[in-house]
C-alpha cells in the first residue's frame, strides 16, 4: 500500500460494507484496504479519462462513460446515475423557481 493520506470515504464505505452484509463496525484495516482500492480505482479511471480527453482537449463525463463501455454493469450504472443527476437538477431548479415565485407574491 502507499503512504498514509487523509481518509475521505471511510464513513461511507463503513455504511456500504454494513449494507452488503458486513458487521456494523468493520475492522479499521478492512475499511482502510477498501478505501485504498477505491482511491486507486478513481485515480486510474481519472488518469485514463484525462488521456482520452486529451485528444479533444476537454475532460467530459462522456470520457468516463467511454472507459466503462465494455463492462455492462458499470456502464448501465453510470448511465443510471447520470440520469438521476439530471432529474435532481431539474427538480432543484423547479423547486427554486417555485420559491422565487412565492417570495415575489408576498
Amino acid at each position: 500500500m502507499s503512504t498514509k493520506r487523509k481518509r475521505m470515504f471511510s464513513k461511507e464505505l463503513k455504511h456500504m460494507m454494513f449494507g452488503f452484509g458486513d458487521v456494523r463496525e468493520p475492522l479499521h484495516e478492512s475499511i482502510d484496504l477498501l478505501e485504498e482500492l477505491v482511491f486507486e480505482f478513481i485515480q486510474e479511471m481519472t488518469l485514463k479519462a484525462a488521456q482520452v480527453s486529451n485528444k479533444r482537449g476537454k475532460f467530459q463525463t462522456e470520457d468516463l462513460v467511454f472507459l466503462v463501455r465494455k463492462d455492462p454493469k458499470k456502464y448501465y450504472r453510470v448511465i443510471e446515475l447520470l440520469r438521476m443527476n439530471e432529474e435532481l437538477k431539474k427538480a432543484k431548479k423547479a423547486f427554486d423557481e417555485t420559491n422565487v415565485e412565492e417570495e415575489e407574491s408576498l
